[in-house]
């Protein structure tokens, strides 16, 4: 049986660079504000692709009841393993839109906003200053764009875009848990007083007082558990696939997938801190 294992994507996480360039930015404009400022607002719009990408590939593979089969299983009407696989997928969805270990529903989406809106307080501007220091540069704007593509939103997917999807969202998982580390890490080195503030700052939004650090906090840690959920999800994906195509076939999209996404990553980390 064709599985999907971590040294499988070795060699594209070995000639990656896409993080190396992410903490050269941090690092290089952690002394100037708003240069600061414009490198996190980028990041965080960039990140605000994945939600509703994944919820999207959920969706489509849940739909796939034709293509994803149990016949271990006697009752053919039972044998539709379709909303497992997406499942493993959908594990990760959840956090984005609601994350479980917070009081309240917080989507991560509304955490990020908190972020960059205490960084901007913690630096002395004011909320509307921001629209001015803020700059989202064509290069974030086509990287969601590749985003928005690579999980197949607003398509109809055939077998082929589905399986890359599902290969995409594991090069998003596991690059993901090293970039938030990267960032928490620069941070607490280049400016230990600002993290400091936004530990202890609240940030309103949406009349829910939101700490202004969790998003970078929770995320040295989440993405791990998301990784192995999408992992799973692929041999899962692999296990149960019933289509015409070969599963060494299956087994390559997939990780054709994975190669598309480290190449976006890194495409957009490379132009950052660009002015």
């Amino acid at each position: 049986m064709q599985q999907i294992a971590r040294e499988d994507l070795q060699p594209v996480l070995e000639g990656h660079r896409g993080n190396d360039a992410l903490r050269a930015a941090v690092q290089d404009t952690a002394a100037d504000a708003a240069a600061l400022l414009c490198v996190l607002g980028r990041y965080i719009q960039f990140n605000g692709a994945f939600g509703p990408g994944l919820a999207n590939l959920a969706g489509e593979i849940a739909a796939r009841g034709d293509l994803f089969l149990d016949r271990e299983e006697p009752v053919r009407i039972l044998q539709d393993r379709a909303s497992d696989v997406a499942s493993d997928f959908f594990h990760a969805a959840i956090d984005e839109f609601d994350d479980r270990a917070t009081p309240w529903r917080d989507t991560h989406r509304t955490l990020a906003q908190a972020t960059l809106k205490g960084l901007g307080r913690a630096f002395g501007y004011e909320p509307r200053q921001l629209n001015d220091v803020i700059r989202i540069n064509r290069a974030t704007e086509e990287a969601i764009a590749r985003v928005q593509g690579g999980y197949g939103l607003g398509a109809a997917l055939s077998e082929e875009r589905l399986f890359r999807g599902m290969g995409f969202h594991t090069g998003s998982e596991v690059l993901a848990d090293e970039e938030f580390t990267i960032i928490d890490k620069a941070l607490r080195a280049e400016r230990p007083e600002t993290v400091k503030a936004l530990q202890a700052m609240k940030v309103d939004i949406l009349g829910s007082a939101h700490d202004a650090y969790y998003w970078i906090f929770i995320h040295t840690s989440v993405e791990a558990d998301h990784f192995d959920a999408a992992v799973k999800g692929v041999n899962k994906a692999l296990r149960f696939y019933v289509g015409q195509e070969p599963p060494t076939q299956v087994k390559a999209w997939i990780l054709d997938g994975f190669r598309d996404f480290a190449e976006v990553q890194q495409s957009f980390m490379s132009a950052l801190a660009e002015a």
